[in-house]
């Protein structure tokens, strides 16, 4: 498959989720998570920061390897900066995840999910 294709078949099934009332929250608040930082500030960061706006998860914080100006008034870090203590990291970047995470490993001792695990999982 494809990385466009992973990407098209996420958000579809994101789109099932929100149809049948499931939401990335409560995959969240399911595993004790309150607080997160949205690794990847592009179109799938920004998609989950407007749901989890409307949510009782607190999102601190954005990551992106890009320096970037903050979004709906959340700072965003670079993976170089020292990293606020958050309880997860949602990493929206599909095509690198394990890369990612080991990178991210190094600077922070929040576990690190996939956008794409979490909208998958929360399916099932």
């Amino acid at each position: 498959m494809t990385l466009e294709e992973r990407y098209l078949n996420m958000m579809h099934q994101w789109l099932i989720l929100k149809h049948e009332g499931k939401s990335i929250e409560k995959y969240l608040k399911e595993r004790g998570y309150n607080t997160a930082a949205v690794y990847g500030m592009a179109i799938y960061g920004r998609h989950v920061i407007r749901e989890l706006q409307e949510s009782e998860i607190k999102v601190l914080y954005g990551i992106d390897r890009k320096k970037m100006d903050s979004y709906k008034s959340i700072e965003v870090f670079q993976p170089t900066d020292a990293l606020p203590s958050v309880d997860v990291i949602i990493n929206t970047v599909l095509s690198d995840h394990d890369r990612i995470k080991l990178c991210l490993a190094q600077i922070t001792e929040s576990p690190i999910e996939s956008l794409e695990d979490i909208i998958f999982e929360s399916y099932g």
